[in-house]
């Protein structure tokens, strides 16, 4: 990886993956800044302020603070209150690039092949607030702005407990039962928090800019997600069905772009990365 010089902002420094790329970035040898809301709260009135206070001209900054998922219009106003508060405190400062870590909801839930050229159409609030993040974020004057944009991210640590991987990993370790909804026949993409972090990291290393999609690559359905971490998880495991499926959609990412950018890059499948969540969170419990 090239080395790289000058100080590294994690803002949102504690969360999911915030903290990756901390432990990353920190694996490197990089000098870091890692703030929280408790070092530098963007919704407070004085946010802006107390990071300007912090920032040099120089910094690279990655914005990975947010609350997510953000499920009510409460929550889109509180993450663009934050947004706000960065791209303000940044007036008169000059960095040496930014990094928005946004999601693939702004592309919408709707069936097909999505690449970085796919049109936004978000039909979320947590899409809409992704791609309102973005547009705030572009009024920073910076010579390089990425906007890196995952796929449904899993792997230990995660808080969010969304439906998918995470989620059966949780019920398979705790009651031994995980739940899928209908046939589970929607296929998705599901990332390894792992891989994410280490995409951030070599994007500020590189200074790529531009819209950065990081997925597997490998789209899985929610039944077979389901089977991969009941054979995964302790012996007597097993995949249970409620309710029903409405309307699956079928989504697949083409990832060529995240190849040119990075071709020693190697993607984490599913079969690995359920299998490297599971050992990580049974090992977590008997610490």
């Amino acid at each position: 990886m090239p080395e790289f010089h000058g100080r590294l902002v994690v803002l949102g420094a504690t969360g999911f993956v915030g903290s990756h790329v901390v432990e990353r970035a920190s694996a490197a040898g990089w000098e870091i800044v890692a703030l929280s809301s408790r070092d530098v709260d963007l919704a407070d009135a004085a946010g802006s302020l107390a990071l300007a206070a912090v920032l040099r001209d120089g910094d690279t900054i990655v914005h990975a603070a947010a609350v997510v998922p953000t499920k009510s219009a409460a929550g889109v106003s509180r993450n663009l209150l934050m947004t706000q508060a960065l791209v303000d405190a940044l007036a008169g400062i000059e960095v040496a690039q930014l990094v928005v870590v946004s999601s693939d909801a702004v592309y919408g839930s709707e069936s097909g092949v999505v690449d970085e050229a796919s049109a936004c159409t978000p039909d979320s609030l947590h899409g809409v607030m992704s791609l309102a993040r973005e547009m705030v974020c572009a009024e920073v004057s910076t010579p390089v702005l990425t906007l890196v944009r995952p796929a449904a991210i899993y792997g230990f640590g995660d808080t969010h407990n969304s439906y998918g991987p995470n989620r059966f990993a949780r019920q398979a370790l705790e009651s031994g039962e995980i739940t899928v909804f209908g046939a589970g026949e929607a296929t998705r993409d599901h990332v390894a928090i792992a891989d994410v972090a280490d995409v951030i990291v070599r994007a500020v290393a590189t200074r790529q800019g531009g819209i950065v999609n990081v997925a597997s690559g490998q789209s899985i359905s929610f039944s077979d997600l389901a089977g991969l971490v009941r054979d995964a998880a302790p012996v007597g495991t097993r995949v249970v069905v409620a309710g029903s499926e409405s309307s699956p959609t079928f989504r697949t990412y083409d990832i060529s772009g995240l190849a040119r950018r990075f071709p020693d890059l190697v993607a984490t499948g599913p079969a690995e990365g359920v299998q490297q969540m599971i050992s990580a969170m049974q090992g977590s419990a008997q610490a």
